[in-house]
Order: C-alpha cells, then structure tokens, then sequence
C-alpha cells in the first residue's frame, strides 16, 4: 500500500455510514492505498468559518461527499474541484438510471383516506430536516410557491436535523408528512431494516442535482483520474456490484458543474426557510 487516502462524508447519518465505508473500501481494494474515512453529521454551511477553517483548506482530507448546496457552500473556499462523477441511486421514477436523487413525499399510512394529493397537507405538521436542506426545505418552498402557497401552508413545522429522525417522527405520529431525500428513505428501509411498512410515499419530487465528489485541489491528478476511472467501473464486476446495491446504488455516472447552475443562480428563497412565524 503506497499513498494513503482520506475521505469525509457529510452525509451521515441521513445515510448509513457503511455505504461510505464501502466506496473507502472500493477504493482502497482498486487503488492499493490505504483508505480512512471521517464523518462529519453537522452542517458545513454553518460550522466553517474564518475561524475555523474547512479540512481541505487544512489539507486534512483528500476526498469529500456532499449535498448540492453543501458542494456549492464549500466552493467557495477555492480549496476544492468537483470530481466529474457521481452515484446513482435506484428509485421508482429513476428508470433511466440517470444521476440526481429525489425528494420523498412520506406520511403515515393512518391519513391515506384524508390526504390524497400535497395539497390536502394544508393546516397539518410538518417535518424537515433544516433550513439548508435541499430535499426536505428548499424544494417544498419552491413546491409551495408552485402552487401559489408559502411556508404559512403547514400548521407547524419540526426541524430534525437529519433525515433518520424525520422518518421517526412520521411513524412515531409526531408530525403528519414530512419530506425525505429519497437515499435515505431506501436505506432506512433496505439497510437499516427498519419496519417500515405504516409510511407511505405521497408523492416523489425530482431529480435533483445529484450528490458532489469532491477533491482538495492538491490531490496528485494521477491519483485523480484513476479514482475517477475505478469508480466509474464500480459496479461491473459482481463482487462489488452486490455490495453497492445494498444501498441502492446502481452504478458511478459522469458529473460536471452545469449539474449546479441552476441551483447556484436561483432566486433566493424565503430566508427563514420553513419556520413558522408566528407574531
């Protein structure tokens, strides 16, 4: 084992942390390097700072797993470049196995017989992860302007902090739907083997710009380019075809910045995401 590789997800423990371990493990078995993974659960649009520097800058982590709008956040350090490639995760309106994840519409299947559409949500509670949350804050703001409605639709709304705790509260009752991104609902189901069977989808939304691959600027572009090449022939031989599809993970697809544009010039939504105010 000659170089040593260092990767960080932000995506934990929305998603389960073996599937980052396994893409550690991929990498290190392809590349013949020895592969460590960190975790980071906070988010990094709020915890980096002049004061506290991100770890690329630090020259501390190699390889990186973000959300879209973590990726765009993070961009501007000038410290990272996007990996041209991504995960394609299987879902029922992803037939054609392109890349971009979806936001889940999911509530208990207790108010099936009253809530037929998203509309017949008005009035009722409402779970989401956070205000920098694309799937579960950002697109239901621009869902409900959509239909001529805004944040003032739900009763009440319960911020989680990660995705795991949003299902709970939809099965524990505690809030009536909330919005999922769609990774981690599969993985709740299929990984965690939680008993799912009381929460329905409502509705899927998507796709979404898909999840970013990041590399600190210094990475050797040797390294670079063969971690870019193994990957996207991940999942054609069995062994490791069997152990990404545990996840929901079809295959490596190629990515590029336009992927982002139109989040990154998007007109900004309401600034208190979806707090209720109350006066």
């Amino acid at each position: 084992m000659g170089h040593s590789l260092r990767l960080i997800t932000y995506l934990v423990p929305s998603h389960p942390v073996e599937l980052y371990e396994c893409i550690a493990h991929f990498l290190e078995d392809q590349l013949h390097v020895s592969a460590t993974l960190v975790y980071e659960s906070r988010d990094p649009i709020d915890l980096y700072t002049d004061d506290r520097p991100d770890p690329f800058c630090l020259k501390e982590v190699d390889i990186g797993f973000l959300s879209p709008t973590q990726y765009l956040k993070m961009k501007g350090s000038k410290k990272i470049e996007l990996l041209p490639i991504t995960p394609v995760f299987v879902h029922p309106k992803n037939e054609a196995q392109k890349r971009g994840y979806y936001v889940d519409i999911i509530m208990h299947t207790d108010v099936e017989k009253t809530v037929k559409s998203f509309l017949d949500l008005r009035g009722s509670s409402w779970g989401y992860t956070g205000d920098n949350s694309l799937s579960s804050s950002l697109t239901i703001q621009k869902l409900l302007r959509a239909h001529g409605e805004n944040s003032s639709f739900f009763g009440n709304t319960i911020k989680t902090g990660n995705h795991l705790l949003t299902i709970e509260k939809v099965q524990d009752k505690q809030v009536t739907a909330a919005a999922v991104d769609s990774v981690a609902f599969y993985n709740y189901k299929n990984v965690l083997h939680k008993d799912s069977d009381d929460i329905t989808v409502l509705q899927s939304v998507g796709a979404l710009p898909p999840y970013a691959i990041v590399c600190g600027k210094n990475l050797n572009g040797d390294l670079k380019s063969k971690i870019v090449n193994v990957l996207l022939k991940a999942t054609t031989t069995r062994k490791w075809k069997e152990k990404f599809e545990k996840f929901g993970l079809i295959k490596f697809t190629e990515n590029s910045s336009d992927s982002y544009t139109e989040l990154e010039f998007s007109e900004p939504l309401d600034g208190n995401g979806l707090s209720s105010i109350y006066y």
